[in-house]
């Protein structure tokens, strides 16, 4: 099979979204493109849980701009520590902007192509 990923972009009133992305096949560099979001926002959480599949740890990356792993410039929000479940909370916010309201994630898979992966971000319009 193919690397495949759904995702979601639900309202929950007052400007808050929560983002839902399923993945199936993820690799290490495997990478679910999210649309619909806000052009300017605040990311509040990122919680994350490797499902099943060969690897043993998960280290997610979000930025608005492909392949935000690779440079700082391009990175929103990146994970301190790679493990099987991530359950990162901002202390203080993390603004972002994008011209179109497109960010990409990767969950960064520590090995194979065969990885079911779960992700869920908190974001929050404007940077309140």
């Amino acid at each position: 099979m193919a690397y495949n990923f759904t995702f979601s972009v639900n309202p929950v009133g007052s400007g808050d979204f929560v983002v839902t992305i399923d993945e199936t096949e993820a690799s290490g560099t495997t990478e679910a493109t999210i649309t619909g979001l806000p052009v300017k926002g605040v990311v509040r959480s990122q919680i994350s849980q490797l499902v099943s599949g060969t690897a043993t740890t998960i280290d997610p990356v979000l930025g608005h701009l492909t392949d935000p792993a690779t440079s700082a410039l391009k990175t929103i929000l990146e994970n301190d520590t790679a493990a099987a479940k991530i359950n990162n909370v901002a202390t203080s916010p993390i603004p972002y902007y994008d011209t179109d309201g497109t960010l990409f994630h990767r969950s960064v898979c520590s090995a194979g192509s065969d990885n079911t992966v779960s992700t869920r971000y908190y974001i929050q319009t404007s940077w309140r």
